[in-house]
């Protein structure tokens, strides 16, 4: 898992059937964000933690129609467009979990004494 990912307590949640996003908001606020990024209205019951919620999901979904938030096709995650560029000019060159430049010098020092 992502570090910036784990550090949050970050979760994947369906926005759509076809479209997860990564928040860190309470499982309470999921349908309020839900109905925000749909386009249905407040509703007058909600607290502020909900309001808020809803107010994300709006946010988001104008985002993705003014193309500032796209989804991506390799896991329907829906991304600021910055960090779907940044994915695709550093791709991973590999699979593995990335090798501590600490343990490298200690393997190199080593093998050379």
């Amino acid at each position: 898992m992502n570090r910036d990912l784990k550090e949050y307590n970050l979760m994947v949640i369906d926005l759509t059937e076809n479209v997860f996003v990564h928040t860190s908001l309470p499982s309470a606020n999921h349908a309020a964000l839900r109905s925000g990024f749909v386009g249905y209205p407040v509703n007058p019951r909600w607290g502020i933690a909900k309001l808020q919620a809803w107010r994300t999901g709006r946010q988001w979904r104008e985002a993705l129609a003014q193309g500032e938030m796209v989804v991506r096709s390799t896991d329907s995650m829906l991304v600021p467009v910055t960090a779907q560029q940044e994915k695709k000019e550093n791709p991973r060159t590999t699979k593995h979990f990335p090798f501590p430049v600490w343990a490298k010098q200690v393997l190199n020092y080593s093998h050379t004494a």
